[in-house]
Formats: structure tokens, C-alpha cells, sequence
């Protein structure tokens, strides 16, 4: 199996991405999206194990691992920005039967996009439809991500690491940690700029398509009752999909990508 990577031009951005060159599956073509302040990499794991079976595409968004920033050096802080930008790509890449699938801020994000563009099925895997207004507090952490007197890494660090779960194996430990090392400020206040106030649960109800929500119960961040939220809203999706996996967390489809792409398999497979 081998990985490949290439640029496309997207809304007139410089856009990385990777593919497993996995086979056509007519259940569809799995496009990722990373967590905040990370890249494609993440998806590695998956696209190996599913490199038979599913073709899988990973993009980096702007200004994020090999993508360019927008002008003035920047990433996208609005989340139909970051929707549309999503869109645009599936569309430049020529993707037919997106299966959109997404962790962290990218997990938040598929239900935007599921809400407003026509995939064919959505996996929002420690993400919500909605998360409350952080305050002053929040805005002012934000703020200080690109001031040139803060260490990103550092002041991120004991963070990213609460967020392993207690089964994350070593070395998918240390390669979230080397995440950490690599993260730019400015692309991830721009991913934690969407998290304040974000909220798209009444559009839940335009989500057609099925949909599959994964939770490391590890994952203090990202609590149950999120999840709920969306189930109750998504009244019109085919069918809804609720799985727990313990002792995982925050990053799941780096902890566990054997886990992941086994419930995304049943999932698709049943739909």
C-alpha cells in the first residue's frame, strides 16, 4: 500500500492532500478532516487499514501542515467558511458519494457540511453540533496563540496530553505529542475560533443522509450529553449510529484506527 500526496488549487489556496489510492467502493469515497491545529496525518493508520477496501482522501486546510494560509498568513475562523472551503475541495477533486468523516473540530464541522452540502453519509467521531460561548476568558487564550511571546507548543502541551485516553498506545501517544511540536498559532486560533459559540443544531433536521457518532469515552473535553444533543436533533437523517469506545480519547482515529475503521465498516456496510 502506498500513500501518495499532491496539490490542488482550491479557492485560489495551495491545498495538500494524501490518498491510500483505495478502490472504488460504492458505498462512497471517505474524506477526512483533521483535528484543530493538526494535517492529514492523522489519517495514516486508517487509510492502511482500509487501503483494500475504501478509497480515503486527507486534506490539510489552510495554513495547516502543507497547505498555504489565507492572505495575511492566516486559517479560517468562520465555520461556513470552513464548510464552504470542504466543499470546494470534494468538488476540485472530483469526489462522487463524499462520505465526510471528521475528529475534534473537524468532527464539529461534518454536521455543517452534512447539513448543507449533499454527502452521502456523515462520521463525526469527538465532535458536536454545538458548543457553548466560551466568555472573555477564552477569546483573551485564543488571542495569545499568535503573539509572538507564546510558545503555541508549549502552552498546548499538558492539554493535548489530558486528552489521551488511558488505552492510547505508546507510539500513537508520542506522534499526537509530535503533533503538538508542529502546531502554527495562527491556524490553530483560527480552528479554536470556531469552537466559541458554535452552533448549528437548528439545522440538525436538514441532515438526510446516515450517520455514524464515535466517542472515546476517555475524552473529558467532549462529554456525552453532546452527543445526545445531535441525536435528538437529527430527526430526518436515514438512520443514527451512537458508539462508545472506552479507555480511548480525544484523538481516536490516532489512539485506535483498528476500532475506528471497524464501526465505520459496519456502519457503511448496513447502509
Amino acid at each position: 500500500m502506498t500513500i501518495t500526496g499532491g496539490y490542488v488549487m482550491v479557492d485560489g489556496i495551495k491545498t495538500y492532500y494524501e490518498t491510500n489510492n483505495g478502490p472504488h467502493n460504492p458505498k462512497g469515497t471517505i474524506v477526512c478532516l483533521h483535528t484543530a491545529g493538526r494535517e492529514s496525518r492523522q489519517y495514516h493508520g486508517m487509510m492502511e487499514i482500509f487501503a483494500d477496501k475504501y478509497n480515503m482522501v486527507a486534506f490539510d486546510m489552510p495554513a495547516h501542515g502543507k497547505t498555504w494560509p489565507l492572505p495575511g498568513n492566516v486559517g479560517i475562523g468562520d465555520y461556513k467558511e470552513y464548510g464552504k472551503f470542504v466543499w470546494d475541495f470534494i468538488q476540485v477533486m472530483n469526489i462522487e458519494d463524499p462520505i465526510i468523516i471528521g475528529c475534534s473540530v473537524g468532527g464539529n464541522m461534518v454536521y455543517h457540511v452534512a447539513e448543507t452540502y449533499p454527502v452521502k453519509a456523515m462520521v463525526s467521531m469527538q465532535g458536536s453540533p454545538k458548543i457553548k460561548a466560551m466568555g472573555t476568558a477564552y477569546g483573551t487564550t485564543v488571542d495569545l496563540l499568535d503573539n509572538p511571546y507564546v510558545s503555541c507548543q508549549h502552552s498546548h502541551w499538558d492539554f493535548s496530553e489530558s486528552l489521551c485516553g488511558k488505552k492510547c498506545p505508546p507510539e500513537a501517544h508520542d506522534f499526537i505529542m509530535w503533533g503538538v511540536c508542529q502546531e502554527c498559532g495562527r491556524a490553530k486560533k483560527a480552528d479554536l475560533s470556531i469552537y466559541n459559540n458554535y452552533d448549528v443544531t437548528s439545522e440538525l433536521g436538514q441532515i438526510t443522509c446516515p450517520c455514524l457518532l464515535i466517542r472515546g469515552e476517555d475524552d473529558w473535553n467532549v462529554p456525552e450529553h453532546y452527543y445526545h444533543t445531535a441525536i435528538e436533533g437529527m430527526t430526518n437523517a436515514k438512520k443514527v449510529v451512537f458508539e462508545k469506545v472506552p479507555g480511548y480519547g480525544h484523538f481516536i482515529i490516532v489512539e485506535a484506527p483498528e476500532v475506528v475503521c471497524e464501526l465505520i465498516d459496519n456502519f457503511l456496510q448496513d447502509t
